[in-house]
C-alpha cells in the first residue's frame, strides 16, 4: 500500500501535509492493522527499554517485554551491556524477572541450565550421556544494544541497521542541557492503563496545537518566541524557552524548555526550573489500548521545590489531561460519526501545527506497507 494511495472516507492521505486527510479511523480500531504494525514497527525498530541507573554494577540487569518478546540487559563481569533474548534455550523457560544483580551466572529456574553474562551456556545438568551433546550449541540468543545519553535501546530485528543511522545525534541535543544525563537517577515512575490505541498517545505527544486549548496551566511555562527544532530520520528535538511569569516556580529568563519524539513509540520532556527528563513510552496494549511507561529522571540527591514541582504538574495535571484527551479521541474513532479531518499545518512546519504528526503517519504506513 503506498502512502499516497490510501484512502478513508473523505480523501486520499497525501503525502504533503497541507494537502492530505488524516488517517482513517480504522488505522485505530483495527486488530489486523494492529498485527502489521507489531511485526513491521515494534519487532524491527530500537525500542527504549531503560537507563543507565540500573545497570551500573557488573550483575545487574533489567528484564522487558517488547511485542510479546521476553529480553533481557545484563552488565558482564567485562564491564560490557549485553541483551539478549530472555529464553532458556533448553525449554524456553524465562530466565530472569524484573530488575536486581545476580553475582554468578544466569541460572534457568526450571532445569537449572546456567549460562554466562556473555550469553555462553556454561553448565546443563545431566547431559553427559546425551550423545552429541555440546553446550556451544545452546547460547542465548543475543539482540541488537545501544545507548544514547544514559537511555538503553533494544531492537528485536539482529539486522536492524545501526542506531545512529537513525537516531545519529540524538545524544547531542540531550546533553546539550542535560550533560550528566547518563549519571541521572530515578526519580518517579509511573504505568498507566490507557483506553486508547498506542497511536492516539503518540500522535497528542507530536504536536504542540492543543496546549493552549487543553493544558491552560502548562500553556503557561513556556513562550513560543523563540523556539526551533532539529530533525534526524528517526526523531525530532523542540527547544523553546520557560516563562518566568510561571508561578509556581522560580524561572530564569533563559530556562529551557524541551521535548522530543523519537520513532516509533518514545516521547521525552525536559520542562524549564530543574535539570529533569521526562520519559514516555507508549506500548501497545490491544487495537484500542495502551500500556504508558513513565519514568522521570535526575540528578542524584534530594529533589529540589522545583523539581518537585515538575512532578506534581506532569504526574497530577498534564497526564492525567492528555490520558482524558486520547481516551476522548479513541471514542470518537471508533464511533460512526468520524473517519478523518485534515492536518493543521503552519508555514513554519512548527511543533505547534501538526506537521509532526503527518509525518508520523507517513512513517507508520511505510512500516506496515
Amino acid at each position: 500500500m503506498g502512502e499516497t494511495t490510501l484512502h478513508g472516507e473523505r480523501g486520499a492521505f497525501e503525502a504533503e501535509a497541507g494537502r492530505s486527510w488524516t488517517l482513517p479511523s480504522r488505522y485505530y480500531t483495527d486488530p489486523a492493522i494492529l498485527e502489521r504494525e507489531i511485526a513491521g514497527i515494534f519487532r524491527r525498530s530500537w525500542i527504549c527499554v531503560g537507563h543507565l541507573c540500573d545497570l551500573r554494577e557488573s550483575g545487574s540487569y533489567l528484564t522487558e517485554t517488547l511485542a510479546g518478546q521476553p529480553l533481557l540487559v545484563i552488565r558482564g563481569q567485562d564491564g560490557e551491556l549485553r541483551a539478549f533474548f530472555n529464553v532458556c534455550q533448553h525449554r524456553g523457560h524465562e530466565l530472569l524477572k524484573g530488575n536486581g544483580r545476580i553475582k554468578g551466572g544466569i541460572t534457568c529456574p526450571y532445569h537449572a541450565w546456567s549460562y554466562g553474562h556473555d550469553g555462553s551456556l556454561l553448565a546443563a545438568r545431566l547431559t553427559e550421556d546425551v550423545e552429541g551433546f555440546d553446550k556451544r550449541d545452546f547460547p542465548l540468543r543475543p539482540l541488537p544494544l545501544a545507548v544514547s545519553a544514559g537511555l538503553v535501546f533494544v531492537n528485536l530485528d539482529s539486522d536492524a541497521e545501526p542506531f545512529e543511522t537513525g537516531y545519529g545525534g540524538l545524544d547531542e541535543t540531550i546533553l546539550w542541557h542535560l550533560d550528566a544525563m547518563p549519571e541521572y537517577q530515578r526519580l518517579a515512575s509511573h504505568r498507566y492503563d490507557i483506553a486508547a490505541n498506542w497511536k492516539v498517545v503518540v500522535d497528542n505527544f507530536s504536536e504542540g496545537y492543543h496546549i493552549p486549548v487543553a493544558h491552560p496551566r502548562l500553556a503557561t511555562l513556556y513562550n513560543t518566541d523563540d523556539s526551533n527544532a532539529r530533525h534526524g530520520p528517526l526523531f525530532s528535538a523542540f527547544r523553546s524557552k520557560g516563562s518566568p511569569a510561571y508561578k509556581a516556580m522560580q524561572l530564569g529568563p533563559d530556562e529551557p524548555y524541551l521535548g522530543w519524539t523519537l520513532w516509533p513509540n518514545l516521547c521525552m520532556l525536559s520542562l524549564p526550573g530543574s535539570k529533569n527528563l521526562v520519559v514516555l513510552r507508549m506500548d501497545p496494549a490491544g487495537a484500542q489500548r495502551c500500556a504508558e511507561r513513565v519514568d522521570i529522571y535526575a540528578p542524584a540527591g534530594a529533589p529540589s521545590a522545583n523539581l518537585q514541582e515538575v512532578h506534581h504538574l506532569f504526574a497530577d495535571i498534564f497526564n492525567q489531561e492528555d490520558i482524558g484527551l486520547v481516551e476522548s479521541v479513541q471514542r470518537g474513532l471508533a464511533s460512526m460519526a468520524y473517519d478523518q479531518g485534515r492536518y493543521v499545518v503552519d508555514r513554519a512546519d512548527s511543533w505547534f501545527s501538526e506537521s509532526g504528526l503527518h509525518a508520523f503517519h507517513r512513517r507508520i504506513l511505510k512500516a506496515i506497507a
